[in-house]
């Protein structure tokens, strides 16, 4: 009973993320269609066996399939569920078959779902900016690791970011994006020190990072870490901190003569402690106090069991410019995933990042764990990459239904129906194998 519990634990986390997704991307598809004066036979999330249904007044059959890993609008003069033409017929075809209508047209129903997946995407990050607002962490770097890329290219703690790359930078979570996508390739940093501006050329070292699966993945370090003051914002129960005196909210000026800089710099000092009683002077209600504190020796580095006060928070956006901010967030991590699988394809970032159902039912329980407003996000990320997906020029997805359009734009014919039917096949099995392929490694992921 509890195994059967623990695996429901996985299946509702991501049903809900993707059965919305899918709806969404199909819905698309058949409001153009409408629009367009198709009439849409079937309208249905899944495949497979149909669970429920429900027949419209238009003559569309509404229904819920027993396998949800996808869905389908099925159009009058469809041969299938992949949208193939229908075998000839004499006479002209019904006016209101999808194959009756132009290639513009067409093409317009076919882009339809993936872009209802975008503007998903971008709704649900312009409501999150709406109530909470955007994620802010300010642009002043407050630690340079020693021996980085960026120490090594002349990067100082207190300088303010102001450009990555030639554009604005203002916020530290831009710089952190844009490491998220790097495999080593140079960024152009410019920062305001002392009153001047400065640029640097820094090359990201590739750091490995775990997955859901305990799997590593890459991505581009420089060795800077945000600015935050040496404050506390949570002390641990039985702490050397807890046995000490500190207390959440002290402000620690100094340990022993060295006045502190940062949390980054409080950390350095304990961390080469282990053992050794050091001297804290706190500010504590508007009066100084001063405390002695040991940290534990943990095989050789000193903790004290503080957390700082976080830097980041999220900034009030007008309704405009959250609209604004969520389709322009839309768009970069939209470029940011074509990015990510043309490195793949050239060989330069690991396919292990790929993940198949398997491997979404196990981060949509983990993210969902987190919190609601994370686990919608996450429901964003999957809109976007299953717009992405379908636009790829691969039949029998609509981005192979739109290369067949392009071609009977420029030929001003329709291809080969022989030939449409090899490429649906040829494109199905890929489509298949690559299912196969990312699902098998997801499950041993998981079993090892």
């Amino acid at each position: 009973m509890d195994l059967l519990v623990d695996k429901l634990n996985y299946i509702w986390p991501f049903l809900a993320v993707i059965t919305p997704v899918v709806f969404i991307h199909e819905l698309g598809h058949y409001l153009v269609a409408r629009i367009n004066g198709v009439r849409v036979e079937v309208f249905a999330v899944g495949f497979g066996p149909e669970l429920l249904g429900i027949d419209d007044r238009h003559g569309t059959r509404w229904k819920l399939c027993a396998l949800p890993l996808g869905g389908y609008v099925k159009f009058h003069g469809d041969a299938d569920v992949a949208s193939s033409s229908a075998e000839e017929q004499d006479g002209p075809l019904p006016s209101n078959s999808f194959f009756a209508k132009s290639v513009g047209k067409r093409s317009a129903i076919a882009f339809a779902g993936p872009f209802a997946n975008l503007l998903l995407a971008a709704a649900i990050f312009a409501v999150f900016f709406i109530v909470v607002g955007q994620r802010y962490t300010p642009v002043e770097i407050g630690t340079v690791r020693t021996g980085s890329p960026a120490s090594v290219a002349g990067l100082q703690a207190g300088d303010r970011l102001v450009e990555l790359n030639g554009s604005r930078i203002e916020r530290f979570e831009e710089l952190d994006f844009a490491l998220l996508q790097s495999v080593g390739e140079p960024i152009t940093l410019a920062v305001e020190r002392d009153g001047q501006e400065l640029e640097f050329t820094v090359k990201p070292e590739i750091i490995e990072v775990l997955d859901a699966f305990d799997r590593p993945q890459q991505l581009g370090d420089i060795g800077v870490r945000p600015f935050t003051p040496a404050s506390v914002s949570q002390v641990v129960a039985g702490s050397p901190a807890e046995r000490g005196g500190l207390q959440a909210g002290d402000n620690i000026l100094r340990i022993g003569d060295v006045a502190l800089e940062s949390f980054d710099h409080l950390r350095t000092i304990v961390e080469r402690n282990g053992g050794v009683p050091l001297t804290f002077v706190v500010e504590r209600g508007g009066r100084q106090e001063m405390l002695t504190i040991t940290p534990d020796d943990a095989n050789g580095t000193g903790r004290i069991g503080v957390y700082p006060e976080q830097q980041t928070a999220f900034r009030d956006l007008g309704i405009g410019e959250s609209i604004w901010a969520g389709v322009e967030h839309t768009y970069a991590l939209a470029a940011a995933n074509l990015r990510a699988i043309g490195q793949m394809i050239a060989g330069t970032r690991s396919t292990e990042q790929l993940s198949g159902p398997v491997g979404i039912a196990v981060m949509s329980r983990s993210v969902l764990e987190r919190g609601v407003s994370g686990f919608i996000e996450f429901a964003a990320l999957i809109s976007i990459a299953l717009g992405l997906i379908n636009l790829f020029p691969i039949p029998p997805l609509d981005g192979g239904h739109l290369l067949y359009n392009g071609i009977e734009a420029l030929f001003r014919r329709p291809l080969n129906a022989r030939l449409q039917q090899i490429g649906t096949t040829v494109g199905l099995t890929l489509v298949i194998a690559l299912m196969v392929w990312v699902t098998t490694k997801d499950i041993i992921g998981l079993t090892s």
